[in-house]
């Protein structure tokens, strides 16, 4: 069984990291129900500029599952692109997100997120799988 903890879950597992991490501007939220989504876009190293949003459901009031898809425009002719699934949890004001992300060039990511509610920006840590 895969277990993360909330702490350095990344380090725990010794994964190397893929690139610098990466700021990422908040642009959009939009709060339901049964799904929320969060948007935002940022400079992402190998990646250039990024669009991103997740998708969060609820299994309670403070987890669940994460969904979602990126774009990297790397330069005029090329861009990544990259869908992923993960899980989610809220202390306080901050939501965690722990998510593996498939790359269309083949590579994978376990991204590490930290999503301030009371800032507009987050810091995306992203850990070489493949």
């Amino acid at each position: 069984m895969f277990s993360v903890s909330a702490f350095s879950a990344a380090d725990d597992l010794n994964l190397t990291k893929r690139q610098a991490d990466a700021v990422m501007t908040i642009t959009n939220v939009d709060i339901g129900d049964d799904l929320s989504t969060i948007s935002a876009t940022g400079k992402m190293g190998e990646y250039g500029t990024v669009y991103v949003t997740y998708n969060l459901t609820y299994a309670t009031s403070t987890s669940g599952f994460v969904s979602g898809n990126g774009r990297g425009a790397i330069d005029a002719d090329n861009v990544a692109a990259g869908a992923f699934r993960g899980i989610w949890t809220r202390e306080g004001s901050i939501i965690k997100i722990r998510q593996i992300v498939q790359i269309n060039d083949g590579t994978q990511n376990f991204d590490v997120i930290d999503i301030d509610m009371l800032k507009d920006t987050f810091v995306i840590k992203a850990y070489t799988l493949k």
